[in-house]
């Protein structure tokens, strides 16, 4: 009998859900489901955070609510949408004092202000550990909506801010390297909703997700929900401040860090090249082409040579 250890988070997702069947405009699959309001689409999105997994030595409990509600709202901003609302499930331990729960509260209601939305309650249950539930809300013009699929040929690819910060926070941590701007962007990643919405009323942008399991993994899945090949230019991808120092401190290949270990939450989008201008100037410049879409196959451009993309990235219950 095959573990979730031995298939790993894709593979459990897809196997739950072959059985599946929805009526809604988008269902599973993307980074939020969208339900039919008229006019408009309501988007619905959860995520968990854990202890083990989402929590590290010396994150504050004001951290781990913002965190909490910051990934809900990524993909709230994956769809384009304006974000309006939060409602958080708490399991929490008895003896916890009662300040530390105060702080997380603090968190994510703050989070919330940050983004224009309502922290609309919740649940609290009691349990061994720390564990946050989210379901983040927007509302999006049915025509505005983005979605994984819809990448074509000769687009453009594009980011909304520079990778690897969180894995060199995470690096940082982990090997006592001092670096506080990337342990800040491991611990209160920025939702990227404003921008979002702006991808979305420009009407050109053809393809879209938040860059939660990496980069590479990313441009795998627009590429396979899209039935085309990406060709991204390595020198192109913007690098974080800091991150090479990290990468070279603790031994990690750059590549690692900005490619495969995830956790940056900006958009990865593709667009009509003509739109290249008109975006750059109304996302006033948090716009980076790293590429184009191309052929059938994802390669990546290193100092000229072409090679194959590979497409992992960050994996919950894998080995």
């Amino acid at each position: 009998m095959k573990t979730l250890a031995d298939l790993g988070e894709k593979e459990v997702v897809s196997l739950l859900l072959q059985g599946v069947r929805t009526t809604v405009a988008v269902g599973p699959g993307d980074d939020a489901a969208a339900i039919d309001l008229g006019d408009r689409y309501l988007v619905v999105s959860t995520d968990i955070i854990t202890r083990s997994s989402h929590m590290p030595d010396g994150m504050t409990d004001w951290q781990v609510g913002w965190f909490a509600a910051a990934v809900n709202f990524s993909d709230i901003a994956a769809m384009g949408a304006r974000p309006i609302g939060l409602v958080m499930a708490y399991t929490l331990p008895r003896d916890m004092p009662f300040n530390r729960l105060e702080s997380i509260s603090q968190g994510v209601n703050d989070c919330c202000q940050a983004v224009g939305a309502d922290l609309l309650g919740g649940d609290t249950k009691e349990g061994t550990g720390i564990v946050l539930a989210g379901t983040a809300l927007g509302l999006v013009d049915k025509d505005k909506i983005l979605l994984r699929r819809g990448a074509r040929e000769g687009d453009m690819v594009a980011v909304t801010g520079p990778l690897g910060l969180s894995a060199a926070g995470y690096e940082a941590i982990r090997n006592g390297i001092e670096d506080p701007r990337a342990v800040r962007a491991l611990l209160e990643p920025q939702p990227r909703t404003a921008e979002g919405m702006v991808l979305a009323a420009s009407g050109q942008v053809t393809s879209c997700m938040d860059i939660t399991d990496g980069l590479a993994y990313s441009i795998g899945e627009l590429s396979r929900q899209s039935g085309a090949g990406f060709e991204v230019i390595w020198e192109n991808i913007p690098v974080g401040e800091g991150v090479r120092e990290v990468s070279r401190k603790s031994g990690v290949p750059l590549e690692d860090l900005v490619l495969h270990f995830g956790g940056d939450y900006e958009l990865l989008f593709t667009f009509s090249p003509q739109a290249a201008t008109p975006l750059q100037k109304a996302l006033e410049g948090r716009m980076h082409i790293i590429g184009q879409v191309k052929g059938s196959e994802n390669i990546m451009i290193v100092d000229g040579r072409a090679v194959p993309l590979d497409t992992r990235g960050y994996e919950h219950f894998r080995r």
